[in-house]
């Protein structure tokens, strides 16, 4: 598939070792990446960085494509690794990224061929790391002592690690969780004598290899100002914030101006009916029969009211209206995103005194309420007429989506 789609003739798989990762002036690899091997190299017993690129001479032969990623295809590859492992060694491989994180891959050592063996799918540099459990001084025993594992109190985020006490060479987990609004700023664990440990891992979920010593992991956070590049009026507080910035940053909303959301505003069935298309893709309509007069053909709403006729998720107001303009209710737009998920089963229990039994919207509600949609509006109702805002109905469609 590779090769069909640079008109190849040909694909080499080039794996290199890299020297002087740290220092080379031309060995590819950026400034972050190497400030990340050299931080690995503080830590462990022994690094060795490869390089793996997938080229594709093209057609015409006047030329190669370096493929990034491998089109959803894989290469495993086997290095030759001399180094002596013993007993208390741990050989593990990262993947080196471009802004200086490091991902593991799941590999393999073998000691009777010395080699070292990963599967890849994409272009980067990869890092062999070797680390040594240090056994405790003083006779008897085997195995080296636990020391604890401490995480600073931090504001505007949460840190845990796992486990609270470990062995020399064991693996341990720190998980990042930032408040609302916020983000990750430095994460940065020491031993004992304040010497760095090398952190491995992205996305809130961190590891580094226990030495043998106590440490110490710090976190800091800072406010994310993502929002700032859509909307002015939507803040870390609001309870649709994360809501708001995924449809945003999905295309899925595109605001009611420049720099506003306009989040308490009533939802109209043209919006609401739009936010699902775009949630689902933008899929063109298989058929272009308009079967309203109120919907027209230059509208943004166009392509999502047939497309939502076309797949059962809205009949319209009459024989030939949509009523694009019109609020849409919070019984409506619940309705609208239970038939757009293809009208599953809701079979809990009706928690709400404002629905009845057999409504047209009860099986809609109950779905919501059981994949925990919605939790109505309090004290046991639901308000199925109210107005449904656009803060409202963006956050239904996230847990949907989510």
């Amino acid at each position: 598939a590779i090769g069909e789609d640079a008109g190849s003739v040909s694909v080499a798989l080039t794996v290199n070792e890299v020297e002087d990762p740290t220092t080379g002036q031309n060995n590819g690899m950026n400034d972050d990446q190497k400030a990340a091997v050299e931080n690995a190299a503080g830590s462990a017993a022994s690094v060795t960085v490869y390089s793996i690129t997938l080229e594709v001479i093209t057609g015409t032969g006047d030329g190669t494509t370096t493929i990034s990623n491998f089109n959803g295809g894989t290469a495993t590859v086997t290095v030759p690794y001399g180094e002596e492992v013993g007993g208390n060694d741990t050989v593990n491989v990262v993947r080196v990224e471009e802004d200086g994180n490091m991902t593991p891959v799941d590999s393999s050592y073998d000691p009777e061929s010395q080699t070292v063996t990963w599967t890849t799918g994409q272009h980067s540099f990869y890092m062999i790391t070797k680390t040594t459990a240090s056994r405790p001084a003083g006779g008897g025993g085997s195995g080296s002592s636990s020391n604890a594992v401490t995480a600073d109190k931090t504001e505007h985020g949460t840190v845990t690690v796992s486990p609270a006490k470990a062995a020399a060479g064991t693996t341990v987990t720190v998980t990042v969780t930032p408040d609302t609004g916020y983000t990750l700023e430095t994460l940065t664990v020491t031993d004992s004598s304040g010497k760095a440990v090398t952190v491995i891992g992205k996305d809130g979920k961190y590891t580094f290899t226990m030495p043998d010593s106590k440490v110490n992991v710090k976190a800091t956070f800072m406010e994310d100002n993502t929002m700032l590049n859509f909307f002015t009026d939507v803040n870390p507080g609001d309870y649709f914030y994360n809501s708001v910035l995924w449809a945003a940053e999905n295309g899925i909303t595109e605001g009611t101006s420049d720099t506003t959301f306009s989040p308490y505003a009533d939802c109209t069935r043209a919006q609401i009916v739009t936010f699902l298309w775009r949630a689902a893709g933008c899929p063109e309509p298989v058929s272009s029969e308009n079967p309203f007069t109120d919907v027209p053909e230059d509208s943004y709403y166009y392509k999502a009211v047939l497309w939502a006729v076309e797949n059962g998720i809205t009949e319209g107001t009459g024989s030939s209206t949509f009523s694009p303009d019109l609020v849409c209710t919070r019984d409506q737009s619940v309705t609208f995103l239970w038939r757009a998920a293809g009208k599953p089963a809701g079979d809990g229990d009706n928690p709400f005194s404002d629905v009845k039994d057999g409504v047209w919207y009860t099986d809609a509600v109950l779905w919501a309420v059981e994949n925990s949609i919605t939790e109505g509006t309090g004290g046991g109702t639901f308000s199925p007429d109210a107005n449904c805002t656009r803060g409202q109905i963006v956050t239904f469609l996230y847990r949907l989506m989510k």
